[in-house]
């Protein structure tokens, strides 16, 4: 089949009019890697492989739009990939594409995640470990990243928390406002011992 045409329809995408009247929509990438430009035609194993790698793209840059919304992991790909019916196969292949594009990395996802919620959430390092074990982080990653939920950090944190609840709640006796701060912020997970200890300093 003879390429009598391209025409460009978006973004690295490209309408393709063959000489037997089909017209197919590939990417760039796809394009350059197989030559097309200085071929001008295709054979049959030719153009299943540039359909084939098509779909693959239009997968991989779902992902990558997918991504652009917030940092993601490689288990949220996953399960992004399996919602849409992909098959295991090819969601390896957009994964491995992913990590050698530096798009996606479990080692950043789980620092930005500890030092996101540290910041801007009322959660422990117990907290944030669960959760980042919900989202199938390897330990030895997290461990990798526990220097970040170092205890005087933690205490800090914990203390101004403490403090503010105290204030917030002083039309409490003192015996349930301990009871109440000390069983939310465990919850939340923080060190028993810790809780305790501030709550000590401050009631």
């Amino acid at each position: 089949m003879k390429i009598d045409k391209y025409e460009k329809i978006g973004v690295g995408k490209y309408r393709i009019y063959l000489s037997n009247g089909e017209v197919i929509e590939i990417y760039d990438d796809v394009i350059i890697d197989n030559d097309l430009l200085l071929k001008g035609e295709l054979d049959r194993n030719t153009y299943n492989k540039i359909i084939r790698e098509s779909e693959l793209q239009e997968k991989y840059n779902s992902c990558v739009k997918y991504i652009s919304v917030r940092i993601r992991c490689t288990k949220e790909i996953y399960d992004y990939l399996l919602k849409k019916k992909v098959s295991g196969d090819d969601i390896d292949l957009i994964i491995d594409k992913l990590h050698k594009n530096k798009l996606l990395d479990d080692n950043y996802f789980c620092e930005c995640f500890i030092k996101d919620k540290l910041r801007f959430t009322s959660w422990g390092p117990y907290r944030i470990v669960r959760e980042l074990n919900k989202y199938s982080i390897d330990n030895n990653v997290i461990n990798n990243y526990s220097y970040l939920m170092n205890d005087e950090v933690v205490y800090d944190k914990l203390y101004k928390l403490i403090s503010k609840a105290i204030k917030s709640n002083h039309k409490l006796d003192n015996n349930k406002l301990r009871n109440k701060i000390y069983r939310n912020y465990l919850n939340m997970g923080f060190k028993s011992d810790m809780i305790v200890n501030i709550l000590n300093q401050e009631l």
